[in-house]
């Protein structure tokens, strides 16, 4: 949907009560007239639409992540603690970003320990997902980025753009999550087995290829983007 600036005449104590509930709401004037017209009218808008995933996102994971925060039509952030020694904590969080027009969800995995062991593990893990994410032809190389040491970040700029629906862009997120999640306990859980890939790439795809047929993109799919 495209935004434009638009004049209106609007009684004073509308706007002071518009202004209440968007403070409420921890958003602004324009967004909540926005979201009420639409509503009104039967249409979602970009930002309903996110605010509806990442409540779904909530739901799916109440029982296995805990969310540390949740950022109106933004972010969601998940934190765990793995177990390895004294049981440092994980961050996951999804945002919404806007790239080349573009509005899709990003993942992002990150640790605060000051442990070089335990970092060099997270390099490694990371390292292995992206390599079977690359090996698998499931992402283009732009996808997968570590930014900085010991941060893991995927972009969904298809699969989980704001132009598809919302049971699509969950299903993706959801799958995807539980996937670096359930990876993320097994390496830890086998920390002193060197010959971990195999079992990661079976995890892999028992936990992400439900979402990428959900999404109709199969493999023969996938490697046409390439």
């Amino acid at each position: 949907m495209k935004k434009s600036v638009y004049s209106l005449m609007l009684f004073d104590e509308i706007v002071e009560k518009v202004d209440e509930l968007a403070y409420i709401n921890n958003t602004n004037r324009s967004q909540l007239i926005n979201d009420i017209l639409a509503e009104h009218i039967g249409l979602i808008t970009p930002e309903q639409k996110i605010q509806r995933v990442l409540e779904q996102l909530d739901r799916n994971f109440s029982d296995t992540l805990s969310v540390s925060q949740v950022s109106s039509n933004s972010s969601i952030q998940f934190g765990k603690s793995i177990k390895y020694k004294y049981r440092p904590k994980v961050r996951y969080s999804y945002e919404f970003v806007t790239k080349q027009g573009k509005k899709y969800a990003v993942l992002k995995v990150s640790s605060r320990t000051k442990s070089e062991a335990l970092n060099e593990c997270f390099d490694d893990f990371f390292s292995k997902i992206e390599a079977i994410e690359k090996r698998n032809h499931t992402i283009r190389k732009s996808k997968v980025q570590n930014e900085t040491n010991h941060k893991f970040v995927r972009e969904f700029s298809r699969e989980a753009q704001i132009t598809n629906d919302v049971p699509h862009i969950t299903q993706v997120l959801t799958d995807y999550l539980k996937m670096i999640d359930f990876a993320m306990n097994y390496y830890f859980d086998s920390i002193d087995i060197k010959d971990k890939d195999e079992n990661l790439q079976k995890i892999y795809w028992e936990y992400y290829k439900p979402a990428l047929k959900y999404s109709g993109r199969l493999l023969e799919d996938i490697k046409e983007d390439q």
